[in-house]
């Protein structure tokens, strides 16, 4: 049994990937003017400046269908009291 246990351990390849191994494949290719560990730290800051700078906010104002309706109405009324009329009318349906 301990012959199988090592054959077996000798066919095992670790297929596990670093947490670092992006930035190591970049230092690699880069000119390395600076030392690695400076070259993470900066690799992982761009990187986590090119996320944020995707970010988009989807967020929907809490009164958007108020603003809406306000927006294609006649606007006979200030908006605060169409709003409290709108709001008052959808709960009341």
């Amino acid at each position: 049994e301990a012959d199988a246990v090592a054959d077996v351990m000798a066919k095992y390849v670790d297929l596990s990937i670093p947490y670092d191994a992006a930035a190591k494949l970049a230092y690699e290719a880069s000119d390395k003017s600076m030392a690695y560990d400076a070259f993470k730290a900066k690799y992982e800051a761009d990187a986590v400046a090119d996320v944020m700078a995707k970010y988009v906010d989807l967020s929907i104002p809490y009164d958007a269908a108020a603003k809406l309706a306000y927006e294609a109405s006649d606007k006979s009324m200030a908006y605060d009291a169409f709003k409290a009329k709108y709001e008052a009318d959808a709960v009341a349906d």
